[in-house]
């Protein structure tokens, strides 16, 4: 049997040679373990996404029915607005016609008083005049 001769030239290109077949293999797992990741990632992805659509479409109906709710709501508070202006005229026109005929009846009042008293004093001034014939 003969041993092959190699030179240092082509031993060193077998070297390299190997060198870059564990590369090669290294880039290979490394591809392989990326593979896996993104895959799983994808899986939670996919997960979660048939977890969330139904939800959001959950959510939204429940948003267009708050939003029908709100529109009630607001014909309402317009409705109840109007009324409160009614009301707030109604009273005051209530205040304007009791007010005018008790400010009357009171400034009478108060108007006959005092014609009261002035004709009370001159009675009892007249009366206590000495000579005048008592009443």
């Amino acid at each position: 049997m003969t041993l092959l001769a190699l030179t240092g030239g082509e031993t060193a290109l077998i070297v390299l040679a190997a060198f870059w077949g564990l590369l090669v293999l290294f880039l290979c797992l490394v591809l392989l373990n990326t593979f896996r990741v993104l895959e799983a990632t994808r899986l939670t992805v996919d997960a979660m996404r048939e977890e969330t659509v139904p939800l959001l479409r959950e959510i939204k109906g429940s948003v267009e029915r708050t939003n029908g709710h709100l529109d009630r709501v607001g014909t309402v508070l317009d409705s109840v607005g109007g009324i409160v202006g009614r009301v707030e005229r109604f009273t005051g026109l209530l205040e304007h016609a009791a007010s005018s005929p008790v400010v009357k009846f009171l400034s009478v009042g108060a108007g006959v008083k005092k014609a009261a008293d002035s004709f009370s004093k001159k009675r009892s001034k007249g009366s206590t005049a000495p000579g005048a014939p008592a009443p």
